[in-house]
């Protein structure tokens, strides 16, 4: 059995986790849209959200990663048998949702770029 790999530093973890929690809709289309709808009044129950929802679920998917050693799938059934359905689900949300909205965005730019020529 092959040894899995493991982050050699902690910044090189948080920094990762960083990019992928953040994302570039944040960065790109967030703040566009809450000077548009009223400015920072939105920030309120979105800071609420984050530290009362989204940080500990955070936490706790690093926390069973990081004690299964393993993928999510097999991670959720060493928790307990029945939950491996919630270790698929990321899983098939990625492969169907994330892929289908970057295939529609490379649509757009691929239309863009032919109607420029």
């Amino acid at each position: 059995m092959m040894e899995r790999g493991a982050w050699r530093s902690n910044l090189g973890f948080l920094l990762a986790a960083a990019g992928s929690a953040i994302g570039l809709g944040n960065i790109w289309r967030f703040s566009y849209l809450c000077h548009k709808n009223g400015g920072g009044t939105f920030l309120v129950p979105y800071v609420f959200a984050l530290l009362t929802t989204g940080i500990p679920i955070l936490i706790l998917e690093f926390a069973i990663g990081h004690k299964m050693r393993g993928s999510a799938p097999y991670s959720m059934h060493k928790v307990h048998r029945d939950w491996e359905w919630l270790g698929w689900w990321p899983v098939i949300f990625v492969m169907f949702g994330i892929n289908l909205y970057y295939v529609v965005v490379i649509g757009w730019c691929v239309a863009y770029m032919v109607f420029s020529l």
